[in-house]
């Protein structure tokens, strides 16, 4: 071992003192970087990216090494205290702290009409919360900005309760789940997916369920109590490209919960029995982070029907599982529902549809909603430079489209553009222009209805003959 000189500061020598400050830095360094691992460990990830940013310790720079972590020393000094002392220490100790009464925000308006004019007055009160003081003054025209303000501060502990919870934080954690939780952590939605409830056309029925299941019980939980229980299991089916998914990411944007969005290969491993493990590490990291969603994209690749004699036993344990956790999140009281979406719903199993409290037909859209998609996709100017116009009639045109889905009409108004720009692209390619600029006085014939007929002609329905065997299903299944 090493020894230091200990030496008095009118001993020491500057360079003396210069290794003391020295060794007192990597000391400091040291300590940092082992919390930063300790906290690591533990799933506190949050509290990291922090402390690296607050200590200017980056992760790739400093690692703790292989024989020694902050448990270990902490066992070491309590082993040292109990030889020297014969008693173990004691390392914190609970404070007794005198719960203070809540100061309630009193309002007064004293209203006095003189000349048909209103007066408002409003007394000011200093608040002291435990994390806020927030002073409450007279809303007025000339005071409105701090008005604001003070809205952004009353929402501070609320917009914290969203924040991501520390895997630390779950009580069954262990290694095992931390390292199933971290693999279905990587498939939460954290970007603002940007799509809006009014960015979606036409299927008010399925949106105004998606609100009574998930944005309705958030909002007014004393209305969904007893009985009322809000629906947790939502299945979306329907042809292809009618906009399934696309209510799925408006749930995601709007309902300001923890989205889980599972595929396949999130939850299907090659290993046995971990499959079973991630499914229910699935569930239980939703009810942690709860409110929670998870989404399931084409269930019917995971929970086809049991029934198939060459079926492997690993795909029905992992039904099985999801099964059991489907029952817990419908008679718990978690904030964890569960949407997914299927193009064969015919294929479900029939376990999996009774836990699917609702079962929404997402169908083709009508004329109104058709002419309202071709006056989106073929707008009266759809670009500036260089400048292409259409000049066509919705009316006429959306009853053209029938049996198209959202997607078959996204996808002929482009064919249609591409019929007005094939010609200028072949002008293009005789003058050679490829310098920037030089297209901006190139002409563009405005698009006419007889090129969207022609792109009619050229892409055809994806799902026009089949949308009977929805509707049949539907009838039979369905829970509008």
């Amino acid at each position: 071992m090493l020894f230091e000189s200990v030496y008095t500061s009118a001993e020491k020598t500057p360079h003396h003192r210069d290794l003391d400050e020295k060794k007192k830095r990597e000391r400091k360094r040291n300590l940092l970087v082992l919390i930063l691992q300790y906290l690591r460990d533990e799933g506190y990830y949050e509290s990291v990216q922090q402390l690296e940013k607050e200590s200017r310790i980056p992760s790739h720079q400093y690692s703790v090494c292989d024989n020694i972590d902050l448990e270990s020393i902490l066992q070491d000094f309590e082993s040292y205290y109990y030889v020297r002392l014969h008693k173990y220490p004691s390392i914190c100790k609970k404070l007794e702290i005198q719960a203070e009464p809540k100061k309630k925000i009193k309002v007064t308006n004293d209203v006095k009409s003189s000349n048909c004019n209103l007066k408002k007055t409003i007394k000011e009160e200093n608040i002291i919360t435990d994390e806020l003081a927030i002073t409450v003054k007279a809303i007025t025209p000339s005071n409105s900005i701090q008005y604001n303000k003070l809205n952004e501060n009353l929402n501070i502990i609320s917009d914290e309760e969203k924040l991501w919870k520390s895997l630390g934080s779950f009580e069954g954690f262990s290694k095992e789940w931390k390292d199933f939780a971290e693999i279905i952590a990587k498939e939460v939605i954290e970007k603002d997916l940007n799509v809006k409830w009014n960015d979606i056309i036409g299927l008010e029925n399925a949106k105004n369920l998606l609100k009574e299941s998930i944005v309705y019980p958030l909002k007014y939980p004393e209305f969904f109590k007893g009985l009322l229980t809000p629906w947790k299991g939502l299945l979306l089916f329907g042809p292809p490209g009618t906009g399934k998914t696309l209510l799925a990411k408006a749930v995601a944007t709007e309902c300001k919960t923890t989205f889980f969005n599972i595929s396949a290969s999130s939850v299907v491993s090659k290993w046995r029995g971990d499959s079973e493990k991630l499914i229910r590490v699935m569930f239980e990291l939703a009810r942690h982070q709860a409110p929670s969603t998870i989404f399931i994209d084409e269930l019917d690749s995971l929970a086809s029907k049991r029934d198939c004699p060459n079926e492997h036993e690993a795909s029905r344990r992992l039904k099985s599982e999801l099964l059991v956790q489907l029952d817990g999140i419908l008679q718990g009281n978690d904030n964890v529902f569960f949407l997914t979406t299927s193009n064969l719903p015919w294929d479900l199993d029939y376990a999996i549809l009774r836990r699917l409290e609702k079962r929404i037909l997402v169908g083709l859209p009508d004329e109104n909603a058709r002419k309202e998609m071709l006056s989106i996709f073929l707008p009266k100017t759809i670009s500036a430079k260089p400048l292409i116009t259409a000049d066509v009639s919705y009316d006429l045109l959306a009853q053209s489209f029938q049996g198209y889905s959202g997607a078959d009409i996204k996808l002929t108004c482009k064919e249609a553009i591409m019929c007005a720009l094939r010609p200028v692209f072949s002008k293009l390619e005789e003058r050679k222009l490829t310098k920037k600029g030089q297209f901006d006085n190139i002409a563009v014939e405005p698009i006419q209805d007889n090129q969207v007929y022609e792109a009619v002609k050229r892409t055809k329905p994806t799902a026009a003959n089949h949308v009977q065997r929805y509707k049949t299903w539907a009838s039979e299944f369905a829970s509008m």
